[in-house]
């Protein structure tokens, strides 16, 4: 978990995210008082619903719940007792630790889960939760800190046993499960034993061995069940770049990223010109999120031949509480508000898991949506209702907003055969700023704040208006698509 390097690093321009735009207006729509245009409308929309593949590969049958996870701290400390929050919060991704040195004992002698890895799988099988499960880099009881050390205890060719034995492990406990290798390896132990440069460009040692245990695991996992898949990356963008140069072996299934950012999640951490990123261009010139996952996964496709799974695998905001200095901490309600706006933005760029960090503090500071006292704060709240709403729903597509650093009002459309929401917000948050609907049925419009509080909105003069500020508000429409796209910013 890092949020930038101190090397380079550009900070988003603070005067971004507080901007008013004097822009948008060109790009709204215009409402109209003719109804009769709305359900000319709606059959284009549910068209688009369901059926086809999107154009970045992801499956249309796939709902937003499908891919919501979250970063867990068992293996750290974090109490078993708080497994049912998984099922309270409706993930379907758990992101978990399986150590090597737990599964390896001894040089080629290999036994079996961890109890308390095994009590977390027993609850994920119940209740139809997937297993990130981060293959640890070092089967040594002490961190390895030179080649030689390297050599014994992060061997490339017995990480890749490892992690062979691993998915049988797994598969053997009936859960869903991917493997991820290692977490973070430009922050790992790879980099001080091995050295390079901590962005991975050539000569990074630490790097090309990463690789080679990434290769490795790849070869022996697909040799005993090709259907297992295997993830690997960087949290920085730049590095897994780095990685498709050295030769990634083509059958890997994914790669993995961690664009923690600071300011608002529409923003990327890093600029198209960035100086340590070069030669990569790793964002559009609108720094969004989803410009990075669309690039990252056509380098990928232009290395391997075929498309790979993008997975988000941490991602995540530090509240600022207490007396503590945290590094970009943020108050505690815009964190909240940050949870739907990043999954949501995820979802439009094809993302095919993304795991909240995470689900306590442990010993990372404010990241928790619990605290270690078991306390839950409002980025809980936040999490659930954003499951609560949109877990059944297929995401749809954007009906309002530019993206990036150009984002101000942003709506989505989400539905299912019964329902349909729409999420809006202003990504920019310094004013408030009305989405306005017109009364096509005689009920009420009910409408879901960030943590979950309903409220009935009645129709003045045949209209509704919703207010809109930095915090998403869920819309429930009547029917699948109904008003989508009769509405207007104002």
């Amino acid at each position: 978990m890092v949020f930038g390097h101190p090397i380079g690093m550009r900070a988003v321009p603070p005067g971004i995210a507080a901007r008013a735009s004097h822009r948008g207006g060109s790009h709204l729509r215009v409402f109209s008082d003719a109804c009769r245009r709305v359900l000319a409308v709606l059959s284009l929309v549910a068209c688009a619903s369901f059926g086809a593949h999107a154009a970045d590969g992801t499956s249309g049958n796939r709902t937003f719940g499908d891919s919501v996870g979250l970063g867990v701290k068992f293996i750290q400390g974090q109490s078993l007792d708080t497994l049912p929050m998984l099922k309270d919060l409706k993930v379907k991704w758990a992101r978990e630790h399986v150590n090597w040195r737990d599964i390896e004992t001894s040089p080629g002698t290999y036994g079996a889960l961890p109890a308390n890895l095994r009590r977390q799988l027993a609850y994920y099988r119940e209740n139809d939760i997937g297993l990130v499960g981060i293959l640890t880099l070092s089967r040594a009881g002490t961190t390895p800190t030179s080649p030689e050390e390297i050599a014994v205890g992060s061997n490339a060719e017995a990480f890749g046993r490892f992690a062979a034995r691993a998915a049988q492990l797994l598969k053997a406990e009936g859960v869903r499960f991917v493997l991820e290798v290692g977490n973070e390896p430009h922050n790992s132990h790879l980099v001080k034993a091995l050295g390079g440069q901590w962005n991975g460009r050539p000569p990074s040692p630490w790097l090309d061995h990463y690789v080679q245990m990434v290769n490795a695991a790849v070869r022996n996992v697909k040799a005993d069940d090709p259907s297992v898949k295997v993830l690997a990356g960087d949290d920085m963008w730049v590095v897994d770049y780095w990685m498709l140069e050295a030769g990634l072996d083509p059958r890997l299934d994914g790669l993995t990223v961690h664009p923690y950012a600071r300011g608002i999640p529409e923003i990327a951490a890093v600029a198209n010109d960035t100086d340590w990123v070069r030669p990569f261009v790793a964002v559009d010139a609108d720094r969004s999120l989803q410009s990075g996952v669309k690039r990252l996964r056509a380098a990928a496709l232009q290395k391997f031949g075929r498309p790979v799974e993008i997975w988000i695998t941490e991602m995540g905001w530090p509240v600022a509480e207490g007396e503590r200095a945290v590094d970009n901490a943020t108050p505690e309600r815009t964190v909240a508000s940050y949870i739907p706006r990043s999954f949501i933005l995820a979802a439009e760029a094809g993302v095919e898991g993304f795991c909240w960090f995470s689900s306590q503090d442990a010993v990372d500071g404010p990241m928790g949506l619990t605290r270690n006292d078991w306390s839950q704060r409002l980025t809980y709240s936040a999490f659930r209702t954003m499951t609560e709403q949109l877990g059944d729903l297929k995401f749809v597509h954007r009906l309002q907003g530019e993206k990036g650093t150009d984002a101000a009002v942003q709506a989505f459309l989400f539905a299912n055969r019964d329902r349909s929401v729409v999420v809006a917000w202003n990504a920019r948050g310094t004013e408030d700023m009305q989405f306005v609907l017109p009364q096509y049925r005689p009920n009420d419009l009910a409408v879901i704040d960030l943590v979950g509080n309903r409220k009935l909105v009645p129709a003045r003069n045949r209209r509704f208006s919703v207010p809109i500020n930095g915090e998403p508000v869920y819309i429930q429409l009547f029917s699948r698509s109904e008003w989508a796209s009769a509405f207007r910013i104002k």
